[in-house]
């Protein structure tokens, strides 16, 4: 299913709307520079596993006190103008894919749910965690740049 429009988002890049990576400011430009795809017509596809992320990330940077509840509900806001794509599929029959790639690439079972979309749609994958970037390049996936 190799489509220019679709990138497989990984939620280290939404979650830079939230909080921004001071340590290494790259990320940001590069999280901005891929949310501004949508502008080009560009879907992003995301596991199921992505809603729970984009959850637990905002619940415990609030839980710290790194940003405020108001912050979070304004990231929840910002992110449902985005254009998502669920993949339901890696909900339930590519668990057994998912499981495999882990345990091939050594990542953990949420970051090879984003490899195996990506392999399965053929479609760049957009993230700023390093690991998972290096397995994606290993097995063939483009990374979005």
């Amino acid at each position: 299913m190799t489509d220019d429009n679709i990138i497989v988002l990984d939620n280290s890049i939404n979650s830079r709307l939230l909080w921004p990576d001071n340590a290494a400011p790259g990320n940001n430009k590069y999280a901005l520079h891929t949310i501004q795809q949508a502008e080009q017509d560009v879907v992003f596809y995301v596991p199921t596993i992505w809603h729970y992320e984009v959850a637990q990330v905002a619940y415990s940077l609030t839980k710290s006190g790194e940003v405020t509840q108001a912050d979070a509900q304004n990231y929840f806001n910002l992110i449902s103008f985005l254009p998502i794509k669920t993949d339901l599929r890696s909900h339930g029959d590519c668990s057994a894919s998912t499981f495999s790639l882990s345990l091939q690439y050594n990542l953990s079972i949420y970051d090879s749910a984003y490899l195996e979309l990506s392999l399965r749609l053929d479609a760049p994958l957009a993230s700023n965690d390093k690991g998972l970037k290096k397995a994606a390049r290993k097995a063939g996936v483009v990374i979005f740049a």
